[in-house]
């Protein structure tokens, strides 16, 4: 159902990123990420964007967690080429540690991948900068990711033969092969230099093999062994190349024609000895491959336009071109404790004390829904043999039948507006100097007050969860939702947290909070979802809080709404529909009715 939000972006994102451990921001015209932060548009909804979509935060999730943005730095100081040929080696490096680390992100990796890389490329106009870059890309990413690209990397593996020889293609082929063993950045930009290296060295007379298929790694060895890529192609070309992931060449390379000189690593691009890549692949001796090393080194950025070394600004550009620019943008969630101390105190003890009666009320309500009723028949297929007795005085209802047993299995969220204008002191509460339960309430901790009531009577009952969360909160970063109680924790945990005893701030932006509230709502365990939202007034987007209303219905999920203060009825009704929802005259009635409404939710879903 396109309506529906099971298969919404923004709900699978949220706990996907969760899962990955990273943040998603959500607005904006551009994918990026900035300050360990991925910021994503939203999006049309596609099956394949929605895969590309979560394939680009999973590389992007990668890169925050496994790459050293110094290296980097250091990397940047030379030629361009160098930046970008790390760069994809990384990309399978971190991707592999991803997937091995995550299962869940297989499947939008290679979907991301096939669409980004899949198709028809004509090779003839590859230069061997191109050629080097794109060809290692695609088969480490076929060979050692598994990932659905495979005929485009045969055909750059054939291509790369032709043009680097097969005995140097054959040792490439071998170096990239260990790259998903590497531990680290730094590891990785050594063995660029060692995969460029090769480049300058001569090719080998004799080749052990012509075939293609035997010269390529083998992804299940590359994960137990990442040299072993290397060490079976030795030949008396490579065969005393240091295959460790330290990448340490320099002065231990016999095979290398450069390695006497210190410029096998360059892992100090400030070595006016041998760091400097300008100065690499010049030596001579090396046949027909003079130079070919510094003529793909030297590369410009309009070179290498062809080239697909960043896999993520690609992914990004795609991402840009399904941009949904008409539904509203979830609010992020702040997972951290808001509330005040002082004022907190006060709005438990209050409410705990308004739960009093309340709980021992829901308890009766639902074991009397759940308990077998028994009544007599005069036909059926059992007989209450105390009942015989009675048919010599003409009394025939001697049959039992029994109700079958009425489970309540329920999620509840309450979702309370916090805007500022529930600042507003609440008439007849008492006023004067003294503590703060002697000062006039606003009805920011009366509501609060109210949902507190009703979370402690439903604590424990079986087969009912609850959670609440409150709108808008300010976590620097734009508007947010504050989480007062998860449906997988205990309330007394919560209060604990110093999650109540709230103040009031911004406005309302009450279709951006339900996305949230609907995405815990659709994690929580009970067969009927309910939302209750708990409002002093109309919505920002009157039109936008419908819309994401009549997506939580089409998804399975109740909404209704208990308002107050400045709320207009009709737009209420135009939001919500009719019976679902309720305006109060006096705050005062908002505990009584929230109560009630719970008691009808449970008692419906029994």
């Amino acid at each position: 159902m396109k309506n529906s939000l099971h298969n919404a972006f923004p709900i699978i994102a949220r706990y996907y990123c969760d899962d990955l451990g990273v943040k998603v921001v959500w607005g904006g015209d551009q994918p990026c990420t900035k300050d360990n932060i991925i910021y994503m548009p939203m999006l049309e909804p596609s099956p394949v964007m929605l895969n590309v979509a979560l394939g680009f935060t999973a590389h992007e999730s990668a890169h925050i967690k496994y790459s050293d943005s110094s290296v980097y730095d250091k990397a940047a100081l030379e030629q361009p080429f160098v930046v970008r040929f790390m760069n994809m080696l990384e990309d399978v490096r971190i991707e592999k540690r991803m997937m091995l680390d995550h299962y869940s992100t297989i499947q939008p990796l290679s979907v991301m991948a096939k669409e980004v890389l899949g198709g028809d490329h004509d090779l003839s106009g590859f230069s061997e900068a191109v050629l080097l870059l794109n060809g290692c890309l695609m088969v480490g990413r076929a060979k050692l990711l598994n990932q659905p690209i495979q005929r485009e990397a045969d055909n750059l593996m054939h291509k790369m033969r032709e043009v680097f020889g097969p005995g140097r293609s054959t040792k490439i082929f071998g170096l990239l092969s260990q790259v998903i063993g590497l531990p680290d950045t730094e590891a990785v930009y050594q063995l660029t230099h060692r995969i460029l290296n090769v480049l300058d060295e001569e090719e080998p007379e004799d080749q052990h093999s012509q075939n293609p298929s035997q010269q390529t790694p083998d992804p299940g060895q590359g994960d137990s062994s990442p040299g072993q890529g290397d060490q079976s192609q030795s030949s008396p070309a490579n065969g005393s190349d240091d295959s460790s992931p330290d990448g340490n060449t320099g002065g231990t390379d016999t095979s290398n024609p450069d390695a006497g000189s210190g410029s096998g690593g360059h892992s100090d691009p400030d070595d006016s000895g041998g760091g400097d890549p300008q100065s690499a692949g010049t030596t001579a001796g090396k046949g027909p491959s003079d130079g070919l090393k510094q003529k793909v080194l030297s590369a410009s950025d309009a070179e290498l336009a062809d080239a697909h070394s960043d896999l993520g600004s690609e992914a990004a550009k795609l991402i840009k071109t399904a941009i949904d620019r008409t539904t509203p943008t979830p609010a992020s969630v702040v997972k951290g404790a808001m509330g005040s101390s002082l004022l907190g105190s006060v709005v438990v003890n209050n409410g705990q004390l308004a739960s009093m009666g309340l709980r021992q009320v829901l308890n009766g309500l639902i074991q009397g829904s759940r308990d077998a009723r028994v009544s007599l028949r005069r036909t059926g297929s059992k007989i209450d043999s105390s009942r015989l007795a009675q048919v010599r005085v003409g009394e025939n209802r001697i049959f039992r039948r029994q109700e079958p047993v009425q489970r309540t299995n329920a999620a509840i969220e309450l979702l309370l507006d916090g805007s500022g204008s529930m600042g507003t002191k609440v008439s007849g509460t008492p006023k004067g100097p003294g503590s703060a339960t002697q000062r006039a309430k606003t009805a920011m901790q009366v509501a609060e007050e109210a949902t507190l009531a009703i979370l402690t009577a439903l604590e424990g009952i079986p087969g009912v969860s609850t959670g609440a969360m409150v709108f808008p909160r300010n976590d620097g970063r734009g508007t947010a939702v504050g989480i007062l109680k998860r449906h997988d924790q205990r309330l007394m945990s919560a209060i604990q947290e110093g999650r109540f005893g709230l103040t009031e701030t911004g406005t309302t932006p009450l279709a951006n909070a339900i996305w949230p509230a609907a995405g815990d709502l659709l994690k929580a365990k009970g067969e009927r979802k309910v939302m209750i939202v708990i409002t002093d007034g109309d919505p920002d987007s009157p039109e936008q809080a419908k819309a994401m209303v009549d997506r939580c219905k089409a998804t399975g999920i109740d909404v209704f709404a208990i308002a107050f203060g400045t709320a207009n009825k009709a737009s209420l009704q135009q939001i919500f529909g009719a019976d679902k929802w309720k305006f109060l005259s006096d705050l005062a009635e908002l505990r009584n009715a929230l109560n009630s409404l719970v008691q009808q939710v449970l008692t419906k879903a029994a």
